[in-house]
């Protein structure tokens, strides 16, 4: 078993026929004061399996980690099951929609899938600090042409 993509996105979700929809893939978070709070994201994973797993079931776990993986922000588990795929490769997608996460400092953190706790793949996620954008001056009476 392989993990095909991971993706952090603003939303996601899946059809009844197992489609998979994903708006808004992002890897940078700016934020002017930590600890900041994110209000919404999604993590999208998608696992590939060869026939001859047809019908493993299997732990998939999905951490987000500290720069220095210390800290477990994120420890999401979730039993699955390698469906038939009548001779082909299958694909199993997983959402995980997350709300309020904080991030305590700047720096890089880490999204990491695990299966059976073998990790398959992260993606990382880029937590900056920036500097509040500084106020327009004021107006000094000389023509103005806005957006041309």
């Amino acid at each position: 078993m392989e993990l095909a993509f991971l993706h952090i996105a603003d939303y996601a979700n899946l059809t009844k026929d197992d489609k998979l929809n994903i708006m808004g893939i992002f890897s940078v978070i700016n934020a002017l004061n930590f600890p900041t709070q994110h209000p919404e994201m999604h993590v999208v994973a998608q696992l590939a399996a060869d026939p001859g797993e047809y019908g493993r079931q299997f732990q998939v776990t999905i951490k987000l980690l500290n720069e220095d993986a210390s800290q477990e922000l994120v420890n999401f588990n979730a039993p699955a099951t390698v469906p038939n795929g009548r001779g082909l490769r299958v694909t199993m997608n997983f959402t995980l929609r997350l709300v309020n996460i904080v991030f305590p400092t700047p720096g890089t953190y880490e999204f990491v899938v695990l299966v059976d706790g073998d990790q398959k793949g992260s993606a990382s996620l880029y937590v900056n600090q920036v500097q509040q954008p500084s106020q327009p001056a004021q107006n000094d009476g000389s023509p103005s042409f806005g957006n041309l």
